[in-house]
């Protein structure tokens, strides 16, 4: 059994080294594998809430609806060889949340494990407009601060990740915020938004970055609304 600490360094590092480049850069998927993706990402997130607050019942539920849709997944034919790639990847993803589901003994990996499936998700997905992907990929990013702040980890990667987690979300929010600062009504949100994130970028404090990552995520959300982004 690898300890919790371990287990979260070597998944974090390994989506690391794949979404800084492959969220913007990588062949996204056609629209068939599209739809099953994106029918992935609410149980996925659910799943963190159910650790949170505990709920077996509900935890295993949504793992079953999420393997239900890695078989849809599975079974749609891939376009090309770089669709193979994303599919195989989401697959390695949901392999480490079996495991993690058949031990029941490290929640904090677990949380990791499907953030990181979640983070894949973003990075498969072909969105209709690039400003989702950026929405999608800052809530990504708040919850990967929180975790990793939430559930520290001995490796000497870990204020490294954090660091470039930070750098990620400052360009991520510079993205959207451009396009808000264009859109009627954009700009009050603009300044509800960047104090915090702006807090979150220059914070050290693990305590004080759970706190500010919860409440970016909450932001999100109103970002989300202003697009109509369900």
């Amino acid at each position: 059994m690898i300890k919790t600490g371990a287990k979260i360094a070597i998944t974090t590092i390994l989506i690391a080294g794949v979404s800084i480049v492959s969220v913007y850069t990588m062949p996204m998927a056609t629209s068939q594998v599209k739809g099953v993706l994106m029918q992935m990402e609410s149980p996925a997130e659910d799943m963190l809430d159910a650790i949170d607050h505990k709920d077996m019942s509900k935890l295993n539920a949504l793992y079953h609806d999420l393997s239900v849709s890695m078989q849809q997944l599975n079974n749609t034919p891939a376009k090309d060889n770089a669709q193979d790639r994303q599919v195989a990847l989401q697959n390695s993803w949901f392999d480490l949340i079996s495991l993690e589901m058949a031990e029941m003994d490290d929640f904090p990996a677990l949380a990791n494990a499907i953030n990181q499936f979640s983070g894949q998700l973003i990075v498969a997905t072909d969105f209709e407009h690039g400003y989702q992907k950026d929405i999608a990929w800052m809530d990504y990013l708040g919850r990967e601060l929180l975790l990793l702040n939430k559930f520290p980890s001995a490796s000497a990667h870990h204020e490294a990740l954090i660091k470039v987690r930070k750098a990620e979300l400052n360009t991520t929010w510079e993205s959207i915020k451009l396009l808000l600062n264009s859109k009627k009504g954009g700009v009050e949100l603009v300044k509800k938004i960047d104090p915090t994130i702006q807090l979150l970028l220059e914070e050290s404090d693990a305590g004080k970055l759970v706190s500010l990552s919860n409440i970016e995520l909450d932001l999100v959300d109103d970002i989300e609304s202003f697009f109509h982004i369900d």
